[in-house]
């Protein structure tokens, strides 16, 4: 098992994090949500395995923009095997299925998300958004911090889709494909603190 850094528990557990599937529809302009935040109507799906979370964290993001091809498809672009999927496959993908998009990939050095990092991670969420695209983030979350669950024994490294933001509270909807295939009490959704975001991206990245 990797060791991690205390600094990365202790700040999510500052945070108050316990150590925390359906269809959208697909079009390209951002919608306001229930929680008066800015929402992509982005197409959500759950992984049907425990290695598809980057095949479908892809499909998520590219549904805000076009009707994405079959998980299997996205997972053969992606080099995708029972390991799971690389952390420089995703950009080239993101960028070939979407024309008028270049996606970059961010890595944040580290166990947690510094200031300057969040500020960073927040402004490019944002305006991805803003633009009708979304966000896709690689995380490491430590044994026992999962969001809304907390019920990972060993450290969890995963693929989620940022789609949305609220200004008012600087917090990003998350949408997980982990959903059932994690935890049967796992929602689709989370609204997380940036900051939040940004230190499960540690030690790996995002692609904007």
């Amino acid at each position: 098992m990797t060791t991690i850094a205390p600094d990365r528990r202790t700040f999510l557990k500052t945070l108050g994090v316990t150590a925390a599937a359906g269809l959208g529809t697909l079009a390209i302009a951002p919608r306001a949500s229930a929680s008066d935040g800015v929402v992509l109507p982005t197409t959500y799906l759950q992984q049907p395995n425990f290695f598809y979370c980057g095949p479908t964290a892809v499909s998520i993001a590219l549904s805000a923009k076009v009707q994405p091809p079959s998980l299997d498809t996205l997972a053969a672009e992606l080099a995708t095997t029972d390991a799971g999927t690389n952390f420089g496959a995703v950009s080239p993908v993101l960028t070939a299925r979407l024309a008028e998009a270049t996606y970059r990939d961010h890595w944040i050095e580290g166990t947690a998300g510094s200031a300057t990092e969040t500020d960073l991670l927040w402004e490019r969420a944002v305006t991805n958004v803003d633009t009708g695209y979304a966000t896709v983030c690689n995380w490491w979350v430590v044994a026992g911090e999962y969001p809304n669950w907390g019920g990972n024994a060993s450290d969890i490294f995963h693929f989620v889709t940022v789609d949305g933001y609220n200004a008012d509270e600087r917090t990003l909807r998350v949408a997980d494909p982990a959903g059932s295939t994690l935890s049967g009490t796992l929602p689709s959704h989370h609204w997380l603190p940036v900051g939040q975001v940004a230190t499960y991206c540690a030690g790996r990245g995002y692609f904007w």
